[in-house]
């Protein structure tokens, strides 16, 4: 059926027994909410795959034709009883030229949770079988319609919360991450070439006149460029996942409580008996519009009590991972204990500490010490102008991203950590004076990490795991 072709909504010229029946999954027809679950005034239904429109025109009474991409209004009914569920507006998509790649069609019906139940339980008995999580955009990779790092910006897309996360998201799924790591991949191919050459014609005088430093030029500009990404994970990791931001400090210095005010809920037990945080707390929250992930740790000190040291020593240790530490202190603090928590998170670098003076209304008007912020939980007084730095600190790791590509996701960073490997063996093969097969054999390795970052993958274990994060609709 070609795309100019207009597409018949009259039952009568299509099959009446269901046409999925013996295929294998990926050839069925599924269908699904698209849109959010709940009350709504729209909602969208999904229909993808070989059957659309067989099962499209059993919806129907009408015999009018659809002309692809247009909109109709329709009446959708029940085959069983006739009943009218509801007057709703259809569009239909022509195989390739659909974002599954596959013959598809919208269903915007009115969103009440009766009528969308029932249009899908139609469909199903008219042989569509219910989507998995993320499976119309896994049929799109398959198809060809986007790389794997493309479906990945999807996701990420659908998930957005901030403006840093949505910045993450859209260089992905607009395709220009994969675009980049195609343009490597084909560098590396083109010095494959060189080598190749030298391989398989080693008596031609013009295939050895191949200087091998071309070929350590080109692939010394893919390395310098697969470095550039990895530098970029700090920045782009925090724009995709947000800041990592760890509550530090002593038992009983208010970290539960601070935790409770930037989160705006009471999610951390708050007590007065010391140690009551035995193990640490994540939250992802919103804070001036920045994505951060909070981390109430537990009390650093001194301790012989097994279950707190080991509480101890996974404090230091997440502060040591964090990107911020708020080092925080309460202002009826003991000496002692100031002098214990400030020798224990002396190791922490400067730079990624902001010290906070808590319960600060107990001061009584004395200074804070140099450098530190003056809060208090109770009152809330200062946790606006900790809101304000933490924003900062946040804008100072996203401001740096360019329109350049990005490296987000831990896994296109361990795809790039072995491809740089395989290139570092390359560079030292070339200086050990190797054969041109094993230089060879490298670069193929290389071109195969890189390869895994946008979809040209092994194992369909990957693709499930990725695609099954994604909401049902997409």
């Amino acid at each position: 059926m070609s795309k100019s072709k207009q597409i018949s909504l009259d039952s009568k010229h299509y099959s009446k027994s269901p046409a999925n029946a013996g295929l294998s999954s990926t050839s069925q027809t599924i269908a699904s909410l698209a849109s959010g679950s709940g009350l709504a005034a729209v909602s969208i239904i999904r229909i993808s795959g070989p059957d659309s429109f067989r099962v499209l025109a059993g919806l129907t009474k009408s015999t009018k034709s659809i002309e692809p991409r247009s909109m109709i209004l329709a009446s959708i009914i029940d085959p069983e009883n006739s009943d009218v569920i509801d007057e709703s507006m259809l569009t239909c998509f022509v195989g390739p030229h659909s974002f599954t790649g596959e013959d598809s069609v919208e269903v915007f019906c009115h969103g009440g949770p009766y009528i969308v139940n029932r249009i899908l339980s139609v469909l199903y008995r008219q042989g569509c079988r219910p989507a998995e999580p993320g499976e119309y955009t896994r049929r799109a990779f398959l198809n060809g319609k986007l790389d794997l790092t493309a479906a990945e910006g999807i996701r990420e897309l659908v998930e957005a919360g901030s403006h840093q996360q949505w910045l993450a998201a859209r260089q992905l799924a607009t395709g220009r991450l994969g675009q980049y790591i195609q343009d490597l991949r084909r560098e590396i191919v083109g010095a494959m070439a060189f080598l190749e050459a030298r391989i398989d014609f080693p008596d031609e005088g013009d295939t050895q006149g191949v200087a091998l430093d071309h070929v350590k030029e080109r692939v010394s500009s893919v390395s310098a460029q697969v470095k550039r990404l990895q530098d970029s994970y700090s920045n782009g990791r925090v724009a995709s996942s947000g800041l990592m931001v760890a509550i530090a400090g002593a038992p009983n210095m208010g970290k539960s409580s601070l935790m409770n005010s930037l989160l705006d809920k009471d999610r951390a037990i708050v007590t007065d008996i010391a140690g009551t945080t035995r193990d640490y707390i994540e939250e992802r929250c919103i804070v001036k519009g920045r994505l951060i992930r909070l981390v109430d740790t537990a009390g650093i000190r001194s301790t012989e009590e097994v279950v707190e040291k080991i509480g101890v020593e996974s404090s230091l240790k997440l502060a040591r991972e964090a990107d911020l530490v708020l080092v925080l202190v309460a202002a009826n603090a003991s000496e002692s204990e100031q002098k214990f928590f400030s020798d224990a998170t002396k190791s922490l670098p400067e730079e990624k500490c902001l010290r906070v003076v808590n319960k600060v209304d107990l001061l009584g008007g004395e200074n804070l010490p140099n450098g530190a912020m003056g809060i208090s939980c109770t009152s809330g007084l200062g946790l606006d102008e900790l809101r304000d730095e933490i924003a900062k600190r946040v804008d100072s790791y996203v401001g740096q991203l360019t329109e350049e590509p990005f490296v987000t996701s831990a896994r296109h960073m361990e795809a790039l950590r072995e491809a740089r490997e395989f290139l570092d063996q390359f560079f030292s093969g070339l200086d050990e004076g190797l054969y041109e097969e094993i230089l060879a054999f490298e670069l193929q390795n290389a071109v195969r990490s890189l390869s895994s970052i946008i979809g040209d993958v092994e194992h369909d274990d990957l693709l499930d795991r990725i695609f099954s994060e994604f909401c049902v609709g997409k």
